[in-house]
């Protein structure tokens, strides 16, 4: 009779491959970029389990002229209903793990790859229509032009260039169809036998799943991970605000875009004033870094950094607020220059209105 029981490793990572698809229901499965010279840091729309996100209302007010429907959450039935999908791949992946037979896994591995195919077929079925039925009455017209989004990849519409790609819940799905394929592959080439339990036996893991269950981790850990420090290339970069070359490294700050665009500055100042301006959306900016006053040249996280305002400190634009990784290294500065003790709202707050 052919052995049909999974190896204990197997098992176990089937088990924490279920329930990493539980982690569909808190970040975004799929995303939608759109760039074009009169928005260089584009517009994205993020596609949850239960709504969209993004500029939603900016594309939106950009689709009334060409006579495309409004995106509204209520308009799709599947949000209601996805939740309870992803319970349901979720228990039926704990209790294939618990039932450790290979038809188990197969049956569950078949389940999630109808849930790829449907959701693909609706996300198609939902674009074809968005993009075909246009408004008659619309403001532009192209005779014969349809504005359906790719369902994977690049396409160009108009003087737009649309991308649609997974996003971290997208990613994490495919790697948990890739880890169960990889074992179910595994087990049906060469089933193996029971292992007798012994302190600390591993003997059931198969190097490829423990491979595939590396790259899943490591891949849903740096899709959550902040933003690396970005790099300024001092005397080279041109501050993003005023124009002037980026030199001092006491007072340099950049901010990093959610398309991952760096933006340097010379100074917090002009990082600020370009967004009280406008020229960056608040919502665009996915990191804020300022240089630490104590370490030049060592970018630190503005939104956390300690500040000090003070005349005698003369940064660049003459904002004149440094930054501190370290409490005790403002104090220290405080001692010299006797300024102001600001937090990240106050010296934005002071940066913005001087």
């Amino acid at each position: 009779m052919p052995h049909t029981h999974l190896r204990p490793i197997n098992r176990i990572l089937i088990a924490v491959a279920a329930l990493m698809l539980g982690g569909l229901l808190t970040v975004p499965i799929w995303r939608i970029d759109l760039m074009a010279p009169q928005y260089p840091e584009g517009l994205f729309l993020q596609i949850y389990h239960d709504r969209f996100d993004g500029d939603v209302q900016k594309i939106n007010g950009l689709n009334h002229y060409i006579g495309m429907a409004t995106i509204e959450n209520d308009m799709f039935p599947e949000f209601a209903i996805m939740k309870y999908a992803f319970y349901l791949l979720v228990g039926w992946g704990l209790v294939a793990a618990a039932n450790g037979r290979r038809g188990a896994l197969f049956t569950w591995l078949m389940a999630l790859f109808a849930f790829v195919i449907w959701a693909m077929w609706d996300m198609f079925a939902w674009g074809y229509k968005y993009g075909h039925d246009l408004d008659p009455h619309a403001a532009i017209q192209v005779e014969g032009m349809a504005y359906q989004p790719p369902l994977f990849g690049h396409k160009k519409l108009l003087n737009f260039d649309a991308w649609s790609l997974p996003d971290t819940g997208g990613w994490i799905l495919f790697g948990v169809i890739t880890l169960a394929c990889i074992i179910w592959f595994v087990e049906w080439r060469w089933p193996g036998k029971l292992p007798t339990p012994t302190k600390a036996d591993v003997s059931g893991a198969t190097p490829l799943a423990m491979a595939a269950v590396v790259i899943l981790v490591a891949g849903f850990s740096s899709a959550c991970n902040t933003p690396e420090q970005p790099a300024i290339d001092y005397g080279k970069a041109e501050c993003a605000y005023c124009r002037m070359n980026v030199m001092d490294h006491q007072f340099a700050a950049a901010i990093v875009t959610l398309q991952g665009r760096t933006y340097a500055f010379d100074s917090p100042e002009c990082m600020v004033q370009q967004v009280a301006d406008g020229r960056i959306a608040e919502e665009q900016v996915r990191g804020w870094w300022v240089s630490d006053h104590a370490h030049p040249g060592t970018l630190i996280d503005a939104t956390t950094a300690f500040y000090l305002a003070a005349t005698s400190l003369k940064s660049p634009m003459n904002g004149n607020v440094a930054a501190f990784v370290k409490e005790a290294d403002r104090t220290a500065a405080d001692a010299v220059h006797h300024g102001e003790e600001l937090d990240w709202t106050g010296a934005r707050t002071r940066l913005t209105t001087e």
